[in-house]
């Protein structure tokens, strides 16, 4: 996969660098955050706590796709993982059922 820098602006009030870049995939599928975080902190010399990936957009057809990055200088970032995660249910403890009430036949009612 091949990095190229579109834009590249440094923003002082923040205290971080925000860059677009343009992706070539080579062939292969899209990249996921937890390879394009460590691939910029290797092109920026960063640490990969400091990379965030704001947002990755395909190309529609093409092997092609860009990146908005931002590369804090103080803030950290929680590393990306390539592991989904999976959403724990909510333990229900001391949920006691209540037993149906029987339903009386209609028949019953219709005669009355």
């Amino acid at each position: 996969m091949k990095i190229s820098v579109l834009v590249e602006r440094e923003n002082p009030l923040l205290k971080r660098k925000e860059v677009i870049v343009s992706l070539d995939y080579d062939g292969k599928g899209s990249v996921s955050k937890a390879e394009l975080q460590k691939m910029v902190s290797e092109e920026f010399k960063a640490n990969v706590e400091s990379v965030e990936i704001s947002k990755i957009l395909s190309e529609v057809g093409l092997p092609k796709g860009r990146a908005w990055i931002k590369i804090w200088r103080e803030k950290k970032i929680p590393v990306y993982s390539e592991e989904k995660r999976v959403k724990e249910k909510p333990k229900e403890e001391n949920k006691e059922e209540k037993p149906k009430e029987e339903e009386k036949p209609k028949e019953e009612e219709k005669k009355e």
